[in-house]
């Protein structure tokens, strides 16, 4: 073992004339593994929630829409097909009816999206099957008749139960009502909660026959898609676009919601900054906890010194110091960062509002490259830490330390 690494280790495991030396060193082990806990769980919680919304919109929507700028019907549909299916990344391409309606329940009445598409298809495109609560995903009831699926909130307002009727009404003028419009009776057979308030109380979900028959059309509103990979979405609907052109328009699941992802990314930055400055608390405590050494061993620096430990060997011992109280605090920041995320995974130990949050406890999503770039940035800023102190003691006089001694 070299000299200046045994030094080191008696400078930090040995006893101390000032007691207090020895749990200084403690406490800023302690402070940089918190700081360094706290700065991985805020990324990791980051990353949680943006994986988690990722997630549900991915599977609670199509990767790719096209739909027409001004009008809700399509005319071509086969010179479509044709050149979406030529599109080496679409796996799937089903045809759907997007359109505004009112749903009412005896006195209850709300505005909402209706969407139909055949049973057989919505299980290719859109895996709202995960997130039924209660009944079934089916547009057909043993009797024959139209079923219908919502989502439970707008259940809850309506006052209607798997079962129940449900009147849909096909309105072109919400200003005024007329003997025109058609009526459109469905039986509630399915109800969905994905914890996205803008779907659970907007769309519901029938039969692409039912919604031809509501609106009296003859072919649909346009196609949704599903793509081989869901993150080069924005890339496919930008090449439909382009080879399609006006009036044809696709766009993908994240032009829907850029604004929430754009809101995550903005919010990183600060989050981060905040919790970061716990970590450059903890390297101040570092700094003192080894200045505290230098003034301790003022003596001992001289007496080595005159031994014939040069200016190189004495900045060492201090540097290896600092390596092991850094690599002692990032082991510990490691383990209280995996303790904290089994417990708030495996229990919720932090439980949010899942009416404006979209979903019930804060997700924790670990990665391993936020490990090592934080651990070797607290490793950087321990061994940097190191400076005032190493230098301090490097400048030690053996003669000026014997005189006052």
């Amino acid at each position: 073992m070299k000299i200046s690494s045994f030094i080191a280790k008696r400078h930090l495991f040995g006893h101390h004339k000032v007691g207090y030396i020895s749990f200084i060193s403690i406490i800023s082990t302690v402070g940089l593994g918190i700081g360094v806990a706290a700065l991985i769980l805020t990324i990791s919680v980051l990353n949680g929630f943006e994986q988690e919304l990722k997630s549900k919109l991915i599977n609670f929507d199509a990767h790719v829409r096209l739909r027409l700028l001004y009008k809700d019907s399509m005319d071509s549909t086969q010179a479509v097909y044709a050149q979406l299916d030529s599109i080496e990344s679409i796996q799937t391409i089903v045809p759907y009816i997007h359109r505004n309606v009112l749903i009412r329940k005896g006195a209850n009445t709300d505005g909402v999206v209706v969407e139909g598409i055949k049973e057989e298809d919505i299980k290719k495109t859109l895996n709202i099957k995960n997130f039924i609560v209660k009944g079934n995903l089916k547009f057909t009831t043993e009797e024959g008749t139209d079923g219908i699926v919502i989502g439970r909130k707008l259940a809850e307002y309506l006052e209607v139960d798997v079962g129940e009727n449900l009147y849909l009404f096909n309105i072109p003028n919400l200003k005024s009502f007329s003997n025109n419009q058609k009526i459109g009776k469905f039986t509630l057979t399915g109800i969905y909660h994905s914890g996205i308030s803008e779907y659970d109380d907007v769309f519901v979900y029938t039969s692409l026959k039912a919604c031809q028959k509501l609106f009296n059309m003859q072919n649909f509103s346009g196609f949704q898609m599903q793509i081989d990979n869901p993150d080069n979405s924005h890339l496919i609907a930008t090449q439909i676009n382009n080879q399609l052109g006006f009036p044809y328009h696709a766009f993908s699941w994240d032009d829907l919601h850029k604004n929430l992802f754009k809101w995550l990314k903005v919010q990183r930055f600060p989050i981060i900054l905040v919790f970061g400055l716990i970590v450059i608390v903890a390297l101040f405590n570092l700094v003192s906890a080894l200045t505290m050494i230098v003034i301790e061993k003022t003596k001992d620096i001289g007496i080595l010194k005159s031994l014939g430990l040069n200016k190189r060997q004495i900045i060492s011992i201090f540097v290896q110091e600092s390596i092991i109280i850094g690599l002692a605090g990032i082991a510990l920041g490691f383990l209280l960062t995996f303790l904290f995320s089994w417990l708030q995974n495996q229990y919720g130990l932090v439980s949010i509002p899942e009416e404006v949050y979209f979903m019930q406890r804060v997700p924790v999503l670990l990665r391993l490259k936020d490990f090592i770039i934080i651990g070797s940035i607290a490793l950087l800023c321990s061994v940097l830490a190191t400076i005032y102190p190493a230098f301090k003691a490097s400048n030690v006089y053996p003669n000026e330390v014997i005189h006052y001694e």
